[in-house]
């Protein structure tokens, strides 16, 4: 659903009028929580600051089940690169990461392409398959007002749910992908907070960071992003003088993240295949072995 993100951008250009956000999305509750939960000194050091890359930040520095932290400087997540500047190169190769996976669509990369250092090696790796005439439509039924607040829920829902009962292969070989790399890798959609959410809640999950941790990991998109939410949502509003039937708890469904979003991909992975255990197992092919390797590898 990162692609959504861009209907307001693209689709309103007017002068930001300041709107709130929703308490339950701003992020604040989480990031207190992520706070509690491990070493603070630690836990400080996984956002890295950008200009303009939103969302850019380590999964490491949490706390698993069984005592242990997941590694720092191994594994980074973030919104799309387009406009990381040159003058940042330097910044962002001081990460090490070595391996960009772009899981965004053909059509949401199009005039948005990735501006990385030549050092660094990009893969383009969709989880979901490319299909311009339907986010046209889609941008086009949000300004005018045809998608309501709980229609936007639940195709968000839906959205998240397909994601892993319909284009498991695809996560199989990302998530593979991102686990064997021996050099710092990072992946990312369009705004970095639905199918990048996933994908993290996914390899947190193999390296057994309990399901409430992961919750308050994935809801710190809203914490990081809410500035810019907020002027997004000043956007809409702005527009809503000429869109009148826009509905503006639609835009911000949208545009955040929310518990219920995440909580339908573990929901269908545990009424489809079992639990989370078994999912890991038989639908990313990771057998028990090979995840005691990863989280030797992965956690201390």
């Amino acid at each position: 659903m990162g692609k959504t993100f861009y209907i307001f951008i693209a689709g309103v250009a007017l002068a930001s009028c300041k709107v709130g956000v929703a308490d339950n999305h701003n992020g604040e509750s989480a990031y207190r929580q992520i706070m509690q939960g491990g070493d603070s000194a630690i836990l400080a050091k996984r956002y890295v600051s950008f200009n303009e890359t939103l969302n850019f930040r380590d999964i490491g520095g949490l706390k698993t089940r069984d005592g242990k932290t997941v590694r720092l400087g191994k594994i980074y997540r973030s919104g799309n690169l387009a406009q990381l500047d040159s003058d940042e190169f330097a910044k962002f190769n001081a990460t090490h990461i070595a391996r960009v996976y772009d899981l965004r669509t053909d059509h949401e990369i199009k005039g948005k392409e990735d501006h990385l250092p030549p050092n660094v090696q990009y893969l383009h790796t969709p989880t979901v398959e490319d299909n311009a005439g339907e986010i046209a439509q889609l941008r086009s039924r949000v300004i005018n007002g045809e998608i309501s607040e709980m229609q936007g829920r639940d195709m968000t829902v839906k959205f998240y749910q397909d994601a892993v009962s319909g284009n498991v292969d695809a996560l199989r070989d990302i998530i593979n992908g991102i686990t064997a790399s021996g050099e710092p890798v990072l992946y990312h959609c369009s705004a970095g907070k639905d199918r990048t959410g996933i994908v993290s809640a996914l390899i947190l999950s193999i390296l057994n960071v309990d399901r409430e941790t992961i919750v308050n990991e994935y809801l710190l998109s809203n914490y990081y992003r809410n500035a810019h939410t907020e002027k997004t949502l000043g956007k809409a509003k702005m527009g809503k003088i000429i869109k009148r039937k826009m509905d503006l708890k639609a835009v911000e469904v949208l545009i955040t993240v929310d518990e219920s979003f995440i909580n339908a991909t573990f929901d269908i992975i545990d009424k489809r295949y079992g639990g989370m255990d078994s999912f890991i197992q038989n639908q990313l092919g990771i057998d028990q072995e090979a995840r005691a390797r990863l989280v030797e590898k992965l956690t201390y």
